[in-house]
């Protein structure tokens, strides 16, 4: 009996984190170069205690595994800032922060009190020297072509450092849409991508099929509560049948 309660909570428990993962989503649809998340999920397979019977009995139990991320490619958005570029295709900037080298699809940029191409938080952007990019402060037109090298009227300024990798489900979102490559995981430079200056990608999360989605989970997760509730009475009830008829 206890059994019952023990399955049903880990299903609510997957439930929950879920939802949580629908909400977050959600929360970042107007994150530039946010990728959507869903969790996995496996089956566990737990012995009862009938395991000395001729035929097996197993409890199968609701286990998140972990999550998937949708990489799929967002909208692009026009913002006409020169220093604003959406990467179309394979691959993903490569950003010097504060922990180590990181990942992003946002490109979203700036340049600094010295001269330094940076993330909105003041994070270097590499070339394909891995080493910052600087535009002097009087240089005024700044072209951004398909292949990611940088021009101004004074001619060539330096390349963006594109790279893809062998795996992105290895990928691990740290912060501001930065991303942690795993160890094991091949990089390498892209070759299917274009820039576009003056865009970005906005996120590929679907409102609609996310908020559908958040809807289904509450009213799946209320169902197994009421499920919950329901046993515990059935139980209630038969330790009092029992009670009174022990007592006779």
């Amino acid at each position: 009996m206890e059994n019952t309660v023990y399955i049903s909570l880990s299903r609510q428990n997957a439930l929950w984190n879920q939802m949580d993962m629908v909400s977050n989503n959600l929360a970042n649809m107007n994150t530039t170069g946010y990728k959507s998340v869903q969790p996995h999920f496996t089956e566990f397979l737990s012995r009862s205690a009938n395991d000395e019977h001729l035929i097996s009995d197993k409890l199968a139990f609701t286990h998140d595994f972990g999550i998937v991320r949708d990489f799929k490619e967002g909208v692009f958005s026009s913002t006409k800032n020169p220093l604003d570029v959406a990467i179309h295709g394979e691959g993903y900037f490569v950003i010097d922060s504060k922990e180590g080298v990181r990942y992003t699809r946002n490109g979203q940029f700036k340049i600094n009190n010295e001269g330094m191409l940076v993330t909105a938080e003041n994070e270097a952007v590499l070339d394909t020297s891995e080493r910052p990019i600087f535009i002097s402060p009087n240089e005024k037109t700044i072209n951004i072509n398909q292949d990611g090298s940088i021009e101004t009227e004074n001619g060539f300024i330096g390349q963006f450092k594109i790279v893809s990798f062998a795996d992105q489900q290895k990928l691990r979102a740290t912060h501001d849409g930065l991303y942690r490559n795993e160890k094991n995981n091949a990089v390498e430079d892209a070759e299917n991508f274009q820039l576009e200056q003056g865009m970005v990608e906005k996120s590929n999360v679907n409102s609609v099929e996310q908020m559908t989605q958040l809807i289904k989970l509450q009213r799946a997760y209320e169902n197994i509560q009421m499920m919950i509730d329901t046993e515990h009475t059935r139980n209630q009830n038969m330790v009092s049948v029992y009670s009174r008829t022990s007592n006779r």
